[in-house]
């Protein structure tokens, strides 16, 4: 394995984990429509990481879930946003500065993580390691990854935003 690159299995996902808090607090519930409901109060969307959890807890598979969600009503399976800002909360990035990147972020937009600006803009969210160590701190926009980021330009960047929304 090369070093700074992360394998699938080290790899932790804070919405999957989240998506299993909410599945926990929801006790022995079993109706799919209202386990999905939890987890989108606590994430604002079903993700595709929570499809196999909650397949799982309701003893269906993961195509019959996603069937059932896409015709559920008031079911979001993508983020409602238009720019999707993912930063790397990794050992790395956040010794480099991903920290402060999200500490920004939610200042700067108002926002907390996992949610979306009130006129729908921007979404933040943090993930853990995009396998790009070497140039941390790293941030993802819409899928497109984005190394050694700043204060400053990220700044620039959330500036930029904040400019186009108005």
């Amino acid at each position: 394995m090369l070093p700074g690159v992360a394998t699938e299995r080290e790899v932790r996902n804070l919405e999957r984990e989240r998506a299993r808090s909410a599945l926990k607090r929801c006790g022995a519930e079993k109706d799919l429509a209202r386990l999905a409901k939890a987890v989108q109060l606590s994430l604002g969307y079903v993700p595709p990481r929570a499809i196999p959890l909650l397949a799982e807890r309701v003893g269906l598979d993961v195509e019959a879930v996603t069937s059932r969600l896409e015709s559920e009503g008031g079911i979001l399976l993508e983020p409602d946003c238009r720019q999707r800002i993912e930063i790397c909360s990794g050992k790395t990035c956040a010794r480099r500065g991903g920290a402060k990147l999200i500490r920004q972020a939610r200042s700067t937009l108002g926002i907390d993580l996992f949610r979306e600006t009130p006129d729908q803009r921007v979404r933040i969210e943090p993930f853990r390691c995009f396998g790009q160590c070497a140039r941390a701190p790293n941030l993802r926009v819409n899928g497109v990854v984005q190394g050694a980021m700043t204060e400053k330009r990220f700044g620039l960047f959330l500036g930029a935003l904040a400019r186009v929304s108005k």
